[in-house]
Parts: C-alpha cells; sequence; structure tokens
C-alpha cells in the first residue's frame, strides 16, 4: 500500500536512517545519539517541524 502525501517526510527519514551505519536507527536515537547535524542548512527545517510537533 503506497503512503499518503503527508507521510513523505517520515518515509524520507526512515530511508536516510536505513543508510546510515549501522542501518534502521529508530529516529529517537537518531537524535539522542547526535547522528543529524543541526548545523546543515536542511536540518533547521526537521528541527523547526520537530520542535512544532512536540511544543518545545
Amino acid at each position: 500500500m503506497p503512503f499518503i502525501e503527508n507521510h513523505t517526510d517520515q518515509a524520507n527519514i526512515h530511508t536516510w536512517l536505513a543508510w546510515q551505519n549501522p542501518p534502521g536507527r529508530q529516529l529517537h536515537n537518531a537524535v539522542i545519539e547526535r547522528i543529524l547535524n543541526p548545523k546543515h542548512p536542511q536540518a533547521q527545517i526537521f528541527i523547526n517541524w520537530f520542535k512544532t510537533l512536540y511544543d518545545l
């Protein structure tokens, strides 16, 4: 079953995590382990979304 358009960002982040070493980390582990670079220009979009989602 194809995912809906609203799930595109989730599919993208999980695809990216699948390509990391080791592959298949959960998103919360990637945040805790700091494998996401918060200084990267594309990261600010994710950071803003994450903060909005969890009202941080």
